[in-house]
């Protein structure tokens, strides 16, 4: 972990300290930001970054030498005691940190401590306030992470190409959905690609439901078919599209692609003048500027989720600001170097639209990184 970074952005945010706290893996954000993914931990730990001077772990007596060199002092504990002790001797003077904690629980991404970790804390006379501005400083990309990134890219609009022409090659004898999520994982096994789950697919009411579990399902005529997939190097974060096909589908199918598609391409734009403006958009406005888009055209009870997601490293579903103003409403702004999907969709029931693009942030504003569609795809004999 950067310490220098940490601090400077708690003199950003006119916060003393840092508490990243953990126990089992409860926290996995101060996992990752302090390199302990790989590590076995059985005992909680804490450790506090200031604003100005040397961090102090604190660190049960049978964990100290599990952990990496991490800059700064060490004070070690064994019982609930010397625990508390310690933390009112190190952590206390400081009268007020930040911990991975979000009031109200409105953002889950960021609550991570446990509510009586908290009560310990403030219990003594502590101010806990939301680490949430401080993370979006270690959730920006650089150069590497956004090479490897496009590579994923490649990869999963591979997949999805492949998938669309094996249906082509089957609409005699109509593939199952296993059987075109099989020829999507293998495509990302060749790429060199892995995920923390199998590519979606969902034919006709099967695409109303935006997390459906592929099953023996055969493709019919006049059905649409929705293919969801994702999956990174593991040098880098998460590529994750949505892309839409249909065999002779009605019209409602390709009306309501129209009013997602217009959907999708508001939110870039909304990025774009705001960037254009001098101002970095909270993901909540954008979320509801796309939403907007879908209501007035009178899809709006077929809403079921938000706009979109931050892009990460461990899961598809990042850290840093996401584009929702329904679910978990992010008032964090869209900083340079973030990256995040746009895929609102629509889900009628008797069929289901997304579409889904990557956006990189950068200082001048967005760059879409990944195809992006413009009408069903039409499913044609081969």
């Amino acid at each position: 972990m950067d310490i220098s970074k940490a601090q400077q952005a708690l003199k950003d945010s006119g916060i003393p300290g840092w508490a990243l706290y953990s126990f089992l893996g409860s926290n996995p954000l101060a996992v990752e930001l302090l390199g302990l993914t790989n590590i076995h931990l059985s005992r909680r730990f804490l450790y506090l970054i200031p604003v100005e001077g040397e961090p102090t772990l604190v660190v049960h007596v049978i964990e100290q030498s599990t952990f990496p060199d991490l800059p700064g002092k060490r004070r070690v504990f064994s019982s609930w005691e010397s625990f508390v002790h310690t933390l009112e001797e190190v952590v206390l003077p400081l009268g007020k940190v930040a911990m991975e904690y979000q009031p109200g629980g409105s953002i889950p991404y960021l609550s991570r401590v446990d509510a009586g970790t908290l009560e310990l804390l403030r219990g003594m006379g502590l101010e806990v306030v939301s680490s949430a501005n401080l993370l979006l400083s270690f959730q920006v990309w650089d150069q590497a992470a956004l090479a490897a990134h496009l590579k994923a890219v490649r990869g999963v609009e591979a997949a999805k190409d492949a998938a669309l022409a094996f249906l082509r090659s089957r609409l005699k004898n109509p593939p199952s959905e296993l059987e075109v999520q099989a020829v999507m994982a293998s495509a990302l096994d060749q790429h060199g690609l892995f995920s923390d789950h199998p590519p979606m697919v969902g034919f006709g009411s099967h695409a109303a439901n935006p997390h459906h579990r592929p099953d023996g399902t055969r493709l019919q005529r006049g059905q649409v078919v929705l293919l969801d997939v994702w999956a990174k190097r593991p040098d880098g974060p998460f590529a994750d599209i949505t892309w839409m096909a249909g065999w002779e589908v009605p019209a409602e199918v390709h009306q309501a692609f129209e009013v997602v598609k217009r959907a999708r391409d508001h939110a870039v734009k909304y990025v774009t003048q705001a960037y254009r403006e001098g101002r970095h958009p909270k993901g909540s406005e954008v979320d509801r500027a796309s939403r907007k888009v879908i209501e007035d055209a009178g899809y709006g009870k077929y809403l079921l989720h938000r706009t979109g997601h931050n892009l990460g490293w461990s899961s598809p579903h990042g850290n840093g600001t996401h584009l929702d103003g329904l679910e978990a409403p992010d008032e964090r702004p869209l900083i340079p170097g973030l990256a995040f999907t746009v895929e609102p969709g629509v889900y009628p029931g008797p069929f289901g639209v997304r579409s889904e693009i990557n956006v990189y942030l950068r200082p001048s504003g967005p760059e879409i990184t990944t195809s992006i569609q413009e009408q069903v795809d039409e499913l044609e004999f081969a």
